[in-house]
């Protein structure tokens, strides 16, 4: 079956919404209303949807990709203007009978079985639809979600203080923090990746994605997005011009995790203790006219899991090393901070790409380590069933206890492998006498 989804583009009751982002894509929930629409037809056994979009087309295909992670076929097709759902209809449709019975064409100014709640009226029915939608957001596709007690969800890899006050309804998405004495709710949604600092109250409102909520501010009646504070109830808008009070976060606010001074530290050590054997190893494949080291390309852990824009790193690998030996250069890599001494292991960017959907794409949610749960558990180095399960209970399950059992396990399988991986010299890769670095993409 078939349906066609319609963007809309500006509403004169809400340009603050459609300011950075088109209102299909405007965040919701942690999601969009283009998303939860996407997934829904896909369990009504729709496999083609084509998304018409007038307004900044190619931040909708961002988002929504082709359909691989729904399991279904999508087309964003580019338009001058938004079609009404008859002009849709009989151009796309025409006298098809492939159509979805319900919901063959939908405007998208309303969220999946609420039509009573337009999105784009005003800022009023906005945060009314959100608030109305709360309980349905934590739909089957979504990992990590878990609500701490009746009307209190809150996402994946969020940090609450254990002295704020939670009040149902609320939300509380991924990454987002919640500092000590702070209180959230009745009504209120913090988005992901926002910060709300110790004493801070959000009652009646919305936090957009990396907004930053200072001590002892008071946020009711408000939508909060960066700098701008729009108040739902009567539609006035102000920009806060200090940023101790309510600000955008930049990225580095949330990069990724790296190795403690300590860390850093006990992996020069083990670098320096294993040195000798490392270094014959690499003499044997230069006097034997190999490359001792193989470059690697890495990928970056991803605040989004969803987002295709990539970062990568580049490590090494040892040529003729196996088990930990084989790792060795990586120790350099800890130190530098671009590996932790635990987490997921490196994925090249065309695996990366290659991860089918938001459970599999976990993988690059943890930090990059040299070592992994799989590593305890002996997995093949590739990435399969297995490896992907394995990173994604990491990812959601991260935790110090689990970090130590990690590596006590994967030193003593270390202990008893054997560290050298010898090539006989036909099989060798053919290279320079020198040391030139393969690379692996």
């Amino acid at each position: 079956m078939k349906s066609l989804l319609i963007c809309p583009t500006d509403r004169a009751g809400v340009p603050q919404l459609a300011e950075q982002v088109p209102l299909a894509v405007a965040p919701l929930l942690g999601r969009s209303v283009i998303e939860y629409w996407i997934e829904t037809l896909a369990a009504r056994g729709v496999r083609h949807i084509t998304v018409l979009a007038a307004d900044r087309p190619h931040q909708v295909r961002a988002v929504v990709g082709d359909g691989t992670r729904w399991g279904i076929a999508l087309e964003v097709v580019p338009l001058s203007r938004e079609f009404t759902i008859e002009e849709a209809r009989a151009k796309y449709r025409g006298n098809a009978t492939d159509w979805a019975p319900a919901d063959d064409v939908v405007l998208l100014d309303y969220l999946p079985g609420m039509p009573e709640h337009p999105l784009f009226e005003s800022y009023a029915g906005w945060f009314h639809a959100l608030e109305a939608f709360m309980s349905r957001a934590v739909t089957p596709g979504r990992i990590g979600v878990r609500e701490l007690e009746p009307g209190v969800w809150v996402g994946l890899h969020a940090v609450v203080d254990p002295t704020a006050k939670l009040y149902a309804p609320c939300w509380i998405g991924e990454h987002a923090m919640i500092s000590a004495a702070a209180t959230i709710g009745p009504n209120a949604i913090v988005e992901d990746r926002a910060i709300v600092e110790e004493g801070a109250r959000v009652t009646h409102s919305v936090v957009g994605p990396e907004t930053f909520v200072g001590q002892l501010i008071c946020v009711q009646n408000s939508l909060a997005h960066g700098s701008t504070l729009v108040n739902w109830m009567t539609g006035s808008t102000v920009s806060v011009p200090d940023e101790f009070f309510l600000c955008s976060l930049d990225g580095r606010r949330f990069a990724a995790p790296r190795a403690s001074l300590v860390g850093r530290g006990l992996a020069l050590a083990a670098m320096a203790i294993t040195a000798p054997i490392a270094l014959a190893i690499m003499l044997l494949s230069l006097l034997r006219g190999e490359p001792p080291l193989v470059l690697r390309l890495g990928v970056r852990p991803q605040r989004n899991v969803r987002s295709a824009a990539l970062q990568t790193f580049a490590y090494y690998d040892l040529a003729c090393g196996n088990n930990w030996l084989r790792r060795w250069p990586q120790f350099w890599s800890v130190v530098r901070g671009d590996l932790t001494w635990v987490g997921n292991r490196p994925l090249r960017p065309t695996q990366a790409l290659a991860l089918a959907n938001d459970f599999e794409r976990l993988w690059l949610a943890a930090p990059v380590g040299l070592v992994s749960l799989a590593d305890a558990h002996d997995c093949p180095a590739e990435v399969n069933d297995e490896a992907c399960a394995h990173a994604s209970f990491y990812a959601v399950n991260a935790s110090s206890r689990l970090d130590w059992l990690v590596l006590g396990r994967a030193f003593f399988r270390a202990a008893f492998a054997w560290p050298i991986r010898w090539t006989r010299r036909k099989d060798a890769a053919v290279s320079l006498p020198h040391l030139v670095p393969k690379q692996e993409i």
